[in-house]
Order: structure tokens, then sequence, then C-alpha cells
């Protein structure tokens, strides 16, 4: 593939990047057409909780929620896909046909917040990392050998980010930049209640509990932090016991700025 040459085939691919399959897409374009996440996993041969991930992932990737939902359990809840996602399934479907009007269009037209392109991209990133948000860069303190990055998540929701000065450099992140944070759900620690504790822990988020797993040994825990976005913590099956934390119940993420990593488009 030569450089810089996009090819619309089952996925979107180019050189160097990450590719965006059309799993994602189909599940929104599923989500849309029954307004249910559990009617539109069952449509497209996912389990409720592949389905529920991966809008997770929709969602955290882009500036505004693709979509929009209630929490309904196992039996699943109402869902809408908003404009936001309308756009992203419309801008997936003409690549795949008139690829070369699309990019011109992608590329003049203003369809949504930021790049479009960018976001197509961004849904393919594959990583170990549960929790991947886009981010906007707000600030940069630079120090001797580290810096600090501010970031916002939502209007109302800063996230803080310890990275090398070289890696600032390299990465060119300046305020104004859009990235992704990603988080390990093994490093996002919880408390019941709303409160904020006086800890070190720089990256402070309040959710509500959307959805509960417990495994033998350790539990997943899903916390809507509005705006469309979850975040994800796996603790031990013991402390989930200890903190009775259940769907509905006001909770508070917390992790370390030095356990954010930061990738660029």
């Amino acid at each position: 593939m030569a450089e810089g040459k996009v090819e619309a085939l089952l996925a979107l691919k180019r050189e160097g990047r990450p590719s965006v399959g059309r799993d994602r897409i189909e599940l929104l374009e599923a989500v849309a057409a029954h307004g249910s996440i559990s009617k539109a996993a069952k449509a497209v041969g996912l389990s409720y909780k592949a389905a529920w991930d991966a809008l997770n992932a929709v969602n955290n990737l882009l500036p505004r929620p693709a979509v929009m939902g209630q929490t309904g359990g196992r039996q699943g809840g109402g869902a809408q896909v908003t404009e936001d996602g309308h756009t992203l399934i419309a801008s997936f479907r003409l690549l795949e046909k008139r690829l070369d009007k699309v990019a011109r269009l992608l590329t003049g037209d203003d369809l949504s917040d930021g790049d479009p392109f960018a976001l197509l991209w961004s849904l393919g990133m594959k990583t170990t990392a549960r929790n991947a948000f886009r981010c906007t860069v707000t600030e940069v303190r630079l120090g001797g050998v580290n810096a600090e990055v501010l970031m916002h998540l939502t209007p109302d929701c800063q996230l803080t980010a310890i990275v090398t000065g070289e890696s600032v450099s390299e990465l060119d992140i300046k305020p104004g930049r859009d990235v992704t944070a990603l988080i390990k759900s093994s490093f996002v620690m919880l408390i019941a209640g709303d409160q904020n504790p006086r800890l070190s822990a720089r990256n402070r988020i309040a959710g509500i509990v959307s959805h509960r797993e417990d495994g033998p040994v350790s539990s997943e825990f899903s916390l809507d932090i509005g705006g469309g976005k979850s975040i994800v913590a796996v603790i031990t099956r013991d402390a989930a016991e200890d903190l009775d934390l259940r769907v509905g119940d006001k909770a508070m993420a917390f992790f370390k700025s030095s356990h954010v990593i930061l990738a660029v488009d």
C-alpha cells in the first residue's frame, strides 16, 4: 500500500495505522435499528457484555457519546444512537462506497468536532488497557525530566498524566491537541460514596455504578461518569464485598497520574 493511501475494504486500513473494523459500525447500526443494546447484540451475534464493552469503548474515544442508554441489566435498557454516532456510521459507509469523494468531504466539511478521520482511526486502536479516553490537552507543565499534562475528559472532568519531557516533544503534546489517555482497569481504585478523600492520587472521578460482574478472584465495575462516558475498574472480590457497591450506587474512581499513558494519532 502506498504511503498515505486509504482503501475501503471490510475494515479501514492505512500504512502505519490501526484498522477500524466493521463490527463496531454494524453494532451502532443495530442499536439504531432496535433501540436496545441487548437486541443489537443478538442481531450482530455478540454477547450482551461484549456489546456493552464495545459501545463503551466507542463512547470513550469520541468527543461526545455515540450511544446514550439507560442501564437495564442483562435484559438491556433503551438505547439511542446520537447525532455523532449517526455521523460516524454515515462517514464509514460513505468511505466504503466512494472513497475519493468521501475523503474530500471528511477533510472539507465539519461533520463533527475535530477531525473525523482521527475519530475513525482511534476507534480501531487495539490495546490491553480497558480505559481509553479521547481528551483535549489544556496545559503542559514542563519540569526538569518529566512533564505534567492536564487534559479535559469532559467539560467538568480533568485528567492529569505524568510523562517524560522527551515524550512531550516527540508526540508534540501541547494545549489544544487531542490525545488518547489509556488507563489499565487494574490501576483504577474505588471507594464508595461521593466524598473526595485526601489521597496522593491526582485523578479522581465521581460516578454511578452502572455494571458489576463478579468472578471467583476479581470483580469488574463500570462507572457512569457523565457525558456518555464510563470508566472500568477491576478490584479483588474481597475488596468488592467490603465496598458492597451495587448498580446505582455512587462511587469514586481514582488513579495515579503516572499510571496514565498518552497516545496520539
